[in-house]
């Protein structure tokens, strides 16, 4: 199957007016290999019949949204900037607020959030909040769970695994009373409105997926949603090229903080 650009622009509107999700806000070529991959699977020789497929049975929407979404994530990936999340970036988030209001964006199968909920059951006890959203219910339902297998824990220490989880003979799962801190809901970065006060926004590894244009919209929508002196999360290989211009500074490599509101007024009046 060859589509035209046509092709890919009628499947593209179809989806976008049926699930709200904007595919050309997507690196084009990885996401056609997977869609054509998809519709492989399920023997459809067009792009046309694929649609059909989908519109069939709400089921199979459910199905192509779920395989769309990327999963690749672990607990506390990359150890060491999580050292920095516990060591300075928290306790200094945590001389303004003894609430923390945190989001996990693009939360996966819940690995983040759980590694957030156990820094702060260890270190920061206290009634915070964990809002992950991701697009993939599949794995929405995984992280409400809180289970893990074992690739997933290959930097979780022997002591936290003893404290916060149990191995069943498949699975590692996570004490519950972690999810005193964790709430999981449907959400799309590209398209819904955020929520506005966060302290702490994690987004790791999933704008790596968008468009240029796409990451910048969103990093604005991120900038907004944090409380002055809040911090942005992001990937090791994420890299913002604007953030300066957005309004962030950068304190700390891969940690984006929006800074305190006299500073900020200072730099637009400058």
């Amino acid at each position: 199957m060859h589509p035209s650009q046509e092709q890919w622009q009628a499947f593209y509107r179809n989806l976008k007016a049926s699930t709200g999700l904007d595919l050309n806000a997507y690196k084009q070529d990885q996401l056609q290999r997977r869609i054509l991959s998809m519709a492989d699977t399920k023997n459809c020789a067009a792009l046309d019949a694929f649609w059909a497929f989908l519109k069939s049975q709400p089921d199979n929407m459910k199905w192509f949204l779920d395989k769309l979404a990327i999963n690749v994530s672990e607990l506390f990936r990359n150890p060491e900037k999580w050292v920095e999340l516990e060591k300075r970036v928290l306790p200094e988030l945590l001389k303004h607020t003894n609430k923390l209001k945190i989001w996990s964006a693009g939360c996966s199968f819940g690995a983040e959030s759980h590694s957030l909920a156990i820094i702060l059951d260890r270190s920061f006890p206290g009634a915070h909040t964990i809002v992950g959203t991701d697009i993939d219910h599949a794995a929405l339902a995984q992280a409400r769970e809180g289970r893990f297998i074992e690739p997933d824990m290959k930097n979780v220490p022997s002591e936290v695994r003893k404290a916060y989880f149990t191995f069943d003979g498949v699975y590692w799962r996570a004490n519950p009373k972690l999810k005193k801190y964790m709430t999981f809901k449907t959400g799309n970065l590209l398209s819904d409105s955020f929520d506005s006060g966060f302290d702490l926004i994690v987004c790791r590894n999933v704008v790596i997926y968008f468009t240029e244009q796409a990451k910048n919209i969103l990093y604005e929508k991120f900038f907004r949603a944090l409380k002055p002196g809040g911090y942005l999360f992001v990937g090791s290989t994420e890299r913002i090229v604007n953030s300066r211009e957005i309004g962030f500074e950068s304190p700390l490599s891969f940690y984006y903080k929006k800074p305190m509101q006299g500073a900020q007024i200072w730099r637009n009046a400058s």
